[in-house]
């Protein structure tokens, strides 16, 4: 690929992250109950997806530190959004689960994303869209690889 067609695409990228995430162009992030911090976002749709989960699990989901995990932990408790307990397995370890308020906000982060993808697929039409989905799952297909040394 050309380094100039890397470019439009990062442009692009860019161009759609702060108009559909950040600014919440189609509502406001988590419909206003949480800022919009990709982190947290990420987070409570690992515990929600699990129920129960270890931080370190989730340090290894996202690649990254298990003292920002950590940190993000204590941050979404603050806010009521999840409560953490002792692993039944290992009484050192804690579990983290969502709060009935987590799971509120996790329910309008998801239908925040469904608003996003509504949005980005009616700006192509109709006959466009399959194609553009079997795009995007090869390149989130791509990404999700781990890189090879």
């Amino acid at each position: 690929m050309s380094e100039a067609a890397s470019e439009e695409l990062a442009k692009h990228i860019s161009t759609i992250i702060k108009n559909l995430l950040v600014t919440g162009r189609q509502g406001a992030p988590a419909e206003g109950r949480l800022a919009f911090n990709p982190l947290y976002f990420q987070m409570l749709r690992i515990v929600g997806d699990r129920e129960k989960t270890r931080p370190s699990e989730i340090a290894s989901d996202l690649a990254v530190p298990r003292t920002t995990v950590s940190a993000a932990v204590k941050a979404l408790q603050n806010k009521g959004l999840v409560e953490t307990s002792p692993d039944e397995t290992d009484g050192r370890a804690i579990t983290i689960a969502l709060t009935e308020d987590g799971n509120e906000v996790l329910a309008a982060i998801v239908r925040q994303d469904m608003r996003n993808a509504t949005a980005m697929l009616s700006a192509l039409p109709q006959r466009d869209r399959p194609a553009f989905l079997r795009a995007m799952e090869k390149i989130a297909g791509k990404i999700a690889q781990p890189p090879k040394d």
